[in-house]
């Protein structure tokens, strides 16, 4: 199907209208030319002259003329476009073969090694990509122009990685087995003139395991000249600008995967697009409704309920954070408990949140542990790490075994709030024996770059927890000082715009 808006419906109906006027208006045009021819012999003058003997008529005449020129034209076009929006369906119509070639040249398999960039890529990829010069012609030639994914026939080392898949516009690779990736990189935006990527000298590579995803940082590739002919159109071969070497490691994720689509007309990319087909048809068929507040009402296909987490997360960060205002709080509060009463259970750990800072509602840290324990059962992670803080911080439930066992089984499922605080824990001797080693390695963990170093922000208890391990270094806790070890890690800290981290960095320096 082609893109339809209302504006093309516009015109296509008053060219309709022009379609049934034009005949009638040939029709007078004829009558009238007849009259003149009529008139001019009659009076035995010249057809001209005869013409312009009569202006009004002479008038009325041309007027009629330049109509009639206007509204044929009006007319042709449109039984033109009507004849190709006919044509389109048709399996052996010219654009059913153009979207036939474009799709075949969109998803495919290499048949020989094929060099893009710095890279060639071996015979046997599944590649998929989108050229916008293709324009659906039989003899285009098969490049890689506007490449986006790629399906290695066996691993193959690409950015120093041995990877099964790529994403290319997003610089994601998946890994072929286990590995250590390096050097990693995070985002400053005090690294340079204008911020930019450093290199993290504080852990050389990462462990990353089979089939998580390597996410790299691409440089801007050249300036495109948009005076240039075909400015839009990407290089292929050895000028496509397509260099791996280039792209900088920032970290490894399970949460992304790289779907990649069949080669036409394979048999997995013909189920698939029947499979399309009859979704398609079924939302045609299904009637759509709206369910809020126990009020169903029709609207278009496909069910769907309206989440009341998303609209008050919506409202708790956008209205409540934003005015600071306790209305704004107290409604946004009401929003979460219609979610906790409708079965989302995201809305808990929001509701253990604002019952344990008193946002919304009057503070209550009995209810906050309720809300949190329920977010817990609920699978939440992050809400055992703030159990573990209340039983650690909190006066009034203070309970450092309980907190040491909490924050024992949420770091084994990589909360960061554990991490920190059972680094604090072993550092100051609260509930176990003072550690400074075990310490470490904790504070480690959670300054690890997973926590959301780069681009997307930090996280404050990641970067103090850099900081305490140039602390355990700089003091000397596991020994001797050691203002080198300690170095990299408060650069980090101050490249991640920690103004305490850059005078100890200074200090260590010196």
């Amino acid at each position: 199907m082609i893109p339809f808006n209302p504006a093309v419906f516009v015109y296509l109906y008053i060219a309709e209208m022009f379609l049934w006027i034009a005949p009638l208006l040939i029709l007078m045009t004829l009558l009238i030319v007849v009259r003149i021819f009529y008139v001019a012999r009659k009076e035995q003058l010249p057809i001209l002259k005869s013409f312009w003997q009569h202006k009004i008529f002479a008038v009325f005449t041309l007027f009629i003329l330049i109509i009639t020129a206007v509204s044929s034209f009006i007319a042709w076009e449109f039984l033109t476009i009507k004849r190709e929006l006919q044509a389109i369906n048709k399996p052996d119509s010219k654009y059913s073969q153009q979207e036939r070639h474009q799709k075949m040249r969109h998803n495919f398999v290499l048949e020989h090694d094929h060099q893009y960039g710095e890279f060639i890529f071996p015979k046997g990829t599944l590649i998929n990509r989108y050229d916008p010069s293709d324009s659906g012609e039989e003899n285009y030639p098969l490049i890689l122009s506007g490449l986006r994914y790629a399906k290695f026939p066996e691993p193959i080392e690409i950015a120093g990685i041995l990877a099964t898949k790529i994403e290319a516009t997003r610089g994601l690779v998946e890994l072929a087995e286990d590995q250590e990736v390096g050097p990693i990189h995070y985002y400053s935006s005090k690294y340079g003139e204008y911020g930019g990527w450093v290199v993290d000298r504080t852990m050389p590579t990462m462990f990353c395991p089979k089939g998580s995803i390597a996410l790299f940082e691409k440089p801007s590739g050249p300036r495109t000249d948009i005076n240039e002919e075909f400015w839009w159109k990407e290089k292929d071969g050895l000028e496509a600008h397509f260099k791996p070497s280039e792209w900088q490691f920032r970290s490894c994720d399970n949460r992304f995967e790289i779907d990649i689509l069949p080669a036409f007309g394979t048999p997995d990319a013909i189920a698939l697009e029947e499979a399309e087909d009859v979704r398609r048809a079924a939302e045609d068929r299904v009637p759509q409704t709206i369910v809020k507040d126990g009020v169903v009402m029709d609207a278009e296909p496909v069910e769907f309920t309206i989440s009341f987490y998303l609209e008050a997360t919506n409202h708790y960060h956008f209205s409540a954070k934003k005015s600071g205002l306790a209305e704004d709080y107290e409604k946004a509060y009401q929003i979460f408990l219609q979610a906790a009463d409708n079965g989302e259970q995201d809305a808990y750990y929001y509701l253990g949140i604002m019952n344990l800072y008193g946002e919304g509602t009057p503070q209550n840290r009995e209810d906050a542990l309720i809300w949190f324990h329920k977010a817990v059962d609920a699978g939440n992670s992050s809400a055992l790490g703030m159990i573990g803080t209340m039983y650690l911080k909190d006066e009034t439930v203070k309970n450092f075994d309980q907190a040491l066992e909490i924050f024992n089984k949420a770091a084994e499922k990589g909360d960061l709030t554990a991490e920190f605080y059972l680094g604090v824990m072993y550092a100051e001797g609260l509930g176990v024996e003072q550690n400074y080693q075990t310490a470490l390695e904790w504070f480690k963990k959670a300054g690890h770059l997973q926590y959301g170093f780069g681009m997307t922000g930090q996280h404050s208890l990641s970067i103090q927890a850099v900081i305490n391990v140039g602390q355990i270094y700089a003091e000397g806790l596991l020994g001797e000082k050691d203002p080198k070890a300690a170095e990299p890690w408060f650069e980090k800290a101050c490249y991640l715009d920690s103004d305490i981290a850059c005078n100890l960095w200074e200090t260590v320096r010196n």
